[in-house]
């Protein structure tokens, strides 16, 4: 299993019954029938170990600014079958690598820049690390359903951003139910 992402697989048990009775005096029959149906989300290819490139960043701009432009990325599921239909995605960030800066939780970064990242939800709302979000329900049969996201590159608060590089992890969790 990939230690980027983890997806919870959720196993379906449909179960019918018939009620058999028997002619006897101290007996009645009961019969279960089941399937086991395994899931099919999975977490697409694509949104395994990602790599998402931040280019033209002027040091300029975000010590003036204080951030960069948002850079957009997805995260999609895919194959899930007819059991998975109206469960509820929910992610998780994960990282103990954060700087909290008036409330809100940034990514450190590595390298000679001195810059944090923020994540932001699909409406642009900064992610909340460690805790569970929703995302939406799985309404896609067999084909690909994502998930959107972005990341922007932030100055510390009482220092500057220096020209160089940098690459900052994070994990994620998915699930569903």
């Amino acid at each position: 299993m990939n230690k980027k992402s983890l997806l919870y697989c959720v196993f379906f048990i449909i179960l019918t019954y018939e009620i058999s009775f028997a002619y006897s005096s101290n007996t009645i029959d009961i019969e279960f029938d089941g399937q086991l149906v395994t899931t099919g989300c999975q977490v697409s290819a694509d949104s395994l170990n990602k790599k998402i490139k931040l280019d033209n960043l002027r040091w300029q701009n975000i010590n003036e600014n204080g951030v960069s432009q948002i850079t957009s990325f997805s995260i999609a599921i895919e194959k899930c079958n007819e059991a998975d239909l109206q469960k509820t995605v929910s992610l998780t960030w994960q990282s103990n690598q954060l700087v909290d800066i008036d409330k809100d939780s940034y990514l450190k970064t590595k390298g000679n820049s001195n810059i944090l990242l923020g994540i932001t939800d699909k409406e642009g709302k900064l992610v909340s690390w460690n805790k569970s979000m929703s995302l939406g329900e799985v309404t896609i049969i067999g084909d690909s359903q994502q998930f959107d996201f972005g990341v922007f590159v932030r100055k510390p608060k009482s220092e500057n951003a220096k020209v160089g590089d940098f690459t900052g992890t994070a994990t994620f969790m998915l699930e569903y139910e």
